[in-house]
């Protein structure tokens, strides 16, 4: 649809100063925001004179020091009212005391060769006045243009208050928010659409939990995972690039089911070591992640033997919501020399088991009785190479405390390790 400009005209005639506001001219028309008054004046304002300018035009009164308005219609279009209040004129002897004004339509803005007066025209109004728009174009930007009658001496000048009324400016803005369900899960990602309605030039959504602005968004999706019992949410809209307007949102209150579930506090072992995971939950089907290094993901309390620092996610499914908490298990490359061992054939604690001494495939150990006899050595130290208390003639050795020296072979330890490790039987 073709647009058009509408002009409302007031003129005042006036000497010229660098006085007067921006709104002095057409190109910098004050915009009229729809149901807000705003303080106006005409003092100190000049017109621009050529032939087919903004001030070449001749209605009830000429465009002689004149000053500028604006607004555009809704999408429906329809009746205007430009309102006029509080005049309060400059009282100097030979003063003008009364306002000229028209609402203008202009196929080409600010060119007066295509202005069309589309309002009652009045001229030299001292009281309250009111300029009448009637069908006025949906979508429209229109003008309103002020100027001050003559006097003997000089063109009136005064302060007025203007207010924009009617429904071909009326605006109705609307925002509804929704999302697929108002009873989540613990951590579930809730997604937010809002639907704006009568809203040109939607700038930005603001989103309220509780009443805090937790996040702004330029576009209409909102996601949150941070949901609690009874949470309220709802969003705020800020619409039109002029006369900026906020709307707010319905409200969506939420019901979050819960349930226990802990991975339980993050651990530490040695390289090479195991532990038990202290997972705890209060009913669902159990689920551990990754399914490595572990030896039953279903349990809720298994036995993880990771090679490296791994964090464990346990997930729980109670039919309804499932729920994930993660624990982190820290391996750390250290050694652990134990310095007893029992090799009775029990089955329990019968080798010298040393943690963390894979890391060192180059290892030499060695290890010597009390009177410094070698009695075990190697190079390597796999499990199926550990020392069982035998001597190197395979003999089973006596209880009591022996030497160990261990050569790493690594840069990171440049002495050997000494010390003592006791047979016991």
């Amino acid at each position: 649809m073709k647009k058009y400009s509408l002009l409302v005209t007031v003129i005042i005639l006036s000497i010229f100063t660098f006085g007067q506001e921006e709104y002095n001219n057409c190109a910098d028309a004050f915009e009229l925001c729809p149901n807000t008054t705003f303080s106006i004046n005409n003092i100190d304002a000049n017109a621009t004179v050529c032939a087919n300018c903004e001030d070449d035009f001749n209605f009830c009164f000429a465009g002689d020091n004149s000053i500028w308005m604006t607004f555009t219609t809704n999408d429906l279009g329809g009746d205007v009212n430009v309102d006029f209040s509080n005049l309060v004129f400059e009282n100097n002897p030979g003063q003008g005391n009364g306002l000229q004004a028209a609402i203008i339509e202009a196929t080409l803005p600010c060119i007066s060769s295509s202005y069309t007066l589309i309002s009652n025209c009045e001229a030299n109004q001292s009281n309250n006045f009111s300029l009448n728009g009637v069908g006025l174009l949906p979508n429209t930007t229109f003008y309103v243009v002020v100027n001050g009658s003559a006097g003997t001496a000089q063109n009136a000048e005064a302060t007025f208050d203007v207010e924009l009324t009617g429904a071909g400016i009326a605006r109705n803005p609307q925002l509804t928010i929704s999302t697929a369900r108002s009873t989540v899960c613990r951590d579930e990602n809730v997604v937010f659409y809002a639907s704006p309605t009568d809203c040109d030039d939607q700038l930005q959504f603001n989103w309220y939990v509780n009443g805090v602005l937790t996040a702004v968004t330029v576009d209409s999706i909102f996601e949150y995972k941070e949901m609690n019992d009874n949470d309220v949410v709802s969003a705020e809209m800020v619409c039109f690039t002029q006369c900026k307007d906020s709307i707010m949102s319905n409200s969506i209150s939420f019901t979050v089911q819960d349930f226990l579930v802990d991975a339980g506090p993050d651990l530490y072992i040695l390289q090479g070591d195991h532990v038990n995971l202290q997972g705890q939950t209060s009913g669902g089907n159990v689920s551990w992640s990754p399914p490595y290094n572990i030896n039953n993901t279903s349990f809720i309390k298994p036995i993880v033997y990771p090679n490296e620092t791994t964090t464990y996610f346990l997930s729980v499914n109670n039919g309804v919501c499932s729920i994930v908490d993660e624990v982190t298990v820290f391996v750390e490359n250290q050694l652990k020399i134990p310095n007893t061992f029992s090799p009775n054939g029990d089955g329990i604690n019968d080798e010298w088991e040393i943690l963390g001494i894979v890391n060192f495939p180059d290892v030499s150990i060695q290890v010597f009785n009390r009177w410094g006899q070698l009695v075990f050595q190697t190079t390597g130290y796999p499990s199926d190479k550990r020392w069982k208390g035998t001597s190197l003639g395979e003999k089973e050795l006596a209880a009591g405390v022996y030497y160990y020296v261990i050569n790493l072979r690594d840069a990171e330890y440049s002495e050997p390790l000494k010390g003592t490790v006791t047979i016991v039987k």
